[in-house]
């Protein structure tokens, strides 16, 4: 009698929609965790339990404005300097900055969750009682809270495809998320500051506090019913890497892509000397190459745009560009060297990059180089 072996794709599949069919969909409140002063690092220690799929956190920063405040473009989300989740294997599957992780859920989502940049048109209506504690972002002279919330995705889409979902339940290990926060309020580099002009500080005896909500799966047929390969698949979200090196009017700059990856965008956010540059003027144009010497996509800087503007109907900060591959992710392992090529027309003092990556791995590829 011979036994007929099972794809393993095909299990996987067949446990995925066992488990979505059946799992309790459960969402856990955890306690706030606070911060007395900028420039501090809040650490949020997650529940073990079920099969984690994201985190939502809800940010309340009391302020006292004394002299009229200037909203930066990448606010509030710059307010988070940098966030982390650490997996219980201490693989850090998401870091970048708030700002990036903002951009990429508008992105997953087709729509702005919060349009920081027409904030007026969110907490205005022609109705009365409607709420101002979800966004808010005072500049007048005040005591005042800003208010925002931000998702941590772990799985690629909670409802339909669990890809780097987290096995969370467990008697041993902890996960966590870890936030940064920026050293101060108001500053001349628009990207890391909140305000760009103005005097703004905390309120006296008041504390920044961040609310998490931990999302799971809790599986209602045992562990046989699991998808394996969905567990064992990390979504990355690696970014936060700001890159000032070989910025030089009339010359390229490569930006390499991170290597032994299934790349499904790119987010690259150029500031060129404190804030971003207006239809992008200080770049001639945006190629995306393989191997050094492929050019996959030619592209302006309006091109990119446009078709940022085709996928969200309205727009993000000068200088963001967003390069999408979701439908057909480029394989780094096939095509060797991957990098993005700027053609800066104009860099001014102080130019960077600041770079970010959503991806697909299996949980312990190593990088090239590296001996397990």
């Amino acid at each position: 009698m011979t036994t007929q072996q099972v794809n393993p794709m095909v299990q996987n599949m067949n446990a995925r929609a066992m488990l979505l069919g059946t799992g309790v969909d459960m969402v856990k409140r955890l306690q706030p965790v606070t911060a007395s002063a900028m420039g501090q690092t809040m650490r949020i220690t997650l529940e073990r339990m079920g099969i984690t799929t994201g985190v939502m956190l809800n940010f309340t920063i009391p302020v006292n404005i004394t002299a009229t405040a200037t909203a930066s473009e990448f606010a509030p989300y710059n307010l988070v300097g940098s966030i982390k989740y650490t997996d219980f294997a201490g693989v850090n599957r998401v870091l970048t900055s708030g700002y990036g992780l903002h951009v990429l859920n508008c992105m997953r989502g087709h729509k702005f969750l919060n349009n920081s940049h027409k904030l007026g048109e969110f907490l205005t209506s022609v109705e009365t009682g409607v709420d101002t504690n979800i966004l808010s972002l005072p500049t007048a002279i005040s005591t005042a809270n800003i208010q925002f919330s931000m998702y941590v995705p772990l799985a690629y889409d909670a409802a339909n495809d669990l890809r780097g979902a987290v096995l969370s339940q467990t008697i041993t290990g902890d996960h966590t998320v870890t936030i940064e926060l920026p050293s101060a309020f108001v500053g001349a580099d628009t990207f890391v500051s909140p305000y760009s002009a103005g005097t703004v500080a905390l309120q006296a005896g008041q504390s920044i506090s961040v609310e998490a909500y931990q999302m799971y799966i809790m599986p209602q047929n045992g562990v046989n019913d699991l998808p394996l390969l969905d567990l064992s698949t990390i979504y990355g979200i690696e970014g936060n890497v700001n890159d000032s090196s070989n910025i030089t009017s009339g010359q390229s700059k490569y930006i390499n892509w991170v290597n032994q990856r299934s790349i499904l965008s790119t987010l690259h956010v150029f500031n060129n000397g404190g804030s971003g540059t207006l239809n992008g003027t200080d770049v001639s144009q945006i190629t995306l190459m393989g191997n050094s010497n492929t050019n996959l996509r030619e592209m302006s800087p309006k091109f990119v745009r446009n078709q940022m503007r085709y996928a969200m109907g309205a727009d993000f900060a000068s200088g963001v560009y967003y390069i999408g591959s979701r439908t057909k992710p480029i394989q780094t392992q096939l095509y060797g060297n991957v990098q993005t090529r700027f053609d800066v027309v104009t860099a001014n003092s102080g130019a960077y990059f600041n770079n970010q990556f959503e991806s697909f791995y299996l949980a312990g590829t190593p990088l090239p180089g590296v001996i397990q």
